[in-house]
């Protein structure tokens, strides 16, 4: 089998794919996860689209946290899918999912937990009771 060509992917694309509310987009979008599936090709995806799909998701198209974590994590765990630290993102989406957090601070938690042994600087004190998370507001 050819080695599949890699494309990177607009949150546009991910948001037609998982709304499918355009027939035409939609379609389009489709087709490019289908060949994405048929190994055809691989979809770089950059931390910042996905954050934008989260946000066009929640603020625009008002879906629950849980219903957007539901349609993003398969894609995201998808081998033809390409995303920078990928399991921390992944991560980012169960906590995100859990509806106890916005999505950044999700990625903070997932970020502390995978890189500070769960360790966070915030003022935001929700965080604390994250489990895996110990919160602090100074590091001195």
């Amino acid at each position: 089998m050819p080695t599949p060509v890699e494309y990177t992917v607009d949150a546009n694309v991910i948001l037609r794919f998982v709304l499918g509310d355009d027939a035409h987009l939609s379609g389009k979008a489709e087709a490019v996860f289908r060949a994405m599936e048929a190994g055809e090709v691989t979809l770089a995806c950059d931390p910042v689209n996905l954050a934008e799909a989260v946000w066009v998701l929640s603020s625009y198209y008002k879906a629950s946290c849980e219903d957007i974590a539901e349609a993003l994590l398969p894609l995201l765990k998808t081998s033809g899918f390409h995303l920078p630290e990928r399991d921390r993102y992944v991560r980012a989406l169960e906590l995100y999912g859990q509806g106890l957090l916005r999505f950044g601070d999700a990625c903070a938690c997932a970020t502390a937990m995978a890189a500070c042994q769960g360790r966070l600087v915030s003022f935001d004190r929700k965080l604390a009771r994250v489990p895996g998370i110990e919160r602090t507001e100074a590091v001195t």
